[in-house]
């Protein structure tokens, strides 16, 4: 009697936790949602800004599937988070669900996951659907600043601890490094880029990881970059705005997945494109104060882009003599 009363407990033991699996309520831009406390098999929509973090908070493991892009040749991957981490579709079980305007519901659902995280104004049309087969949440990546947007993909992930840690760490880097440029506020900074094909230049207010590090050392902007008002951060200018773009140091990137710009060279070459002449026009360019730097590991929500984009601008700016921008 005693033997088969311990192996009913046991039994009942084992299947408790499935019975009584652990709730809270999460308060997302699609309202008031029911999520796991603690949940295991979780859906990205997004890979920049909800895989990546996940990642960095030590959840890959939580990660059932997850938006991606697909390279020339026709393999899934998962942009940025394959190159700051070495996490892609190959080398985890981390399923690929479908790129932009693409997402495969039926794979969705064959992952049985218990949450859905995407982003509000891009996966609103899917969320009936989506809630059917799991709790889902849309991030307000647009309303929420760049921290803010980590911090709630890390609290629906139950992720938050480490996402503290690197806070905190971030922080002690800031500070250093406005120890280093005391004067920030008087060395203007832009972040610019060439698309001759299109016949503009792109300047960004917000650039990820390269202007949150920008902003948080206290920089300053060209006026017309500080007064973009599009929710984007970006805008697009004329050639003839070039000058109104000038300051003492700017920033491009280039893109190893775009051919027209996957090198420094070819940012130049588009820069030219554009306007002729283009490095004896600008102040940045005639006192070899641009930086061509990397895009995807600057352009990116997560901490250890910030550290990138930190030391790029410590690199490039910092213990260096430089010709101050005079506007006229």
């Amino acid at each position: 009697m005693i033997r088969f009363m311990s192996a009913m407990a046991a039994l009942f033991l084992m299947a408790l936790p499935l019975a009584a699996a652990e709730t809270r309520v999460f308060e997302a831009a699609n309202g008031l949602v029911e999520i796991p406390a603690d949940p295991q098999r979780i859906v990205s929509l997004h890979d920049l800004s909800i895989t990546l973090p996940l990642v960095e908070f030590g959840g890959v493991d939580k990660i059932a599937g997850s938006h991606g892009r697909v390279d020339d040749q026709g393999q899934p991957y998962i942009r940025t988070v394959n190159t700051l981490f070495g996490v892609d579709y190959a080398n985890t079980d981390i399923e690929f669900i479908g790129v932009f305007n693409e997402i495969d519901l039926e794979r969705i659902a064959a992952l049985e996951p218990d949450l859905i995280i995407g982003r509000a104004g891009n996966d609103d049309k899917l969320l009936e659907n989506l809630s059917k087969i799991a709790p889902t949440i849309l991030i307000d990546v647009v309303g929420l600043d760049y921290f803010g947007r980590m911090h709630a993909v890390a609290d629906a992930a139950n992720l938050t601890d480490e996402y503290d840690r690197r806070q905190a760490l971030y922080e002690l880097r800031i500070a250093e490094s406005r120890r280093l440029i005391p004067n920030a506020k008087d060395i203007s900074v832009s972040i610019i880029q060439p698309w001759p094909k299109d016949g503009y230049i792109n300047g960004s207010r917000t650039y990820y990881a390269l202007s949150q590090v920008l902003d948080d050392i206290g920089f300053s902007k060209p006026q017309v970059i500080a007064d973009i008002t599009d929710k984007s951060g970006d805008a697009e200018f004329s050639p003839e705005f070039l000058p109104e773009l000038d300051a003492d140091f700017a920033f491009s990137t280039y893109e190893i997945a775009n051919s027209d710009q996957a090198s420094p060279q070819q940012i130049r070459d588009a820069f030219e494109a554009l306007i002729p002449g283009f490095c004896d026009i600008v102040h940045f360019c005639r006192n070899h104060q641009l930086a061509i730097l990397p895009r995807s590991p600057i352009y990116a929500s997560s901490f250890r882009s910030l550290e990138i984009a930190n030391d790029s601008v410590l690199t490039h700016i910092v213990g260096r003599e430089f010709v101050p921008f005079r506007k006229n």
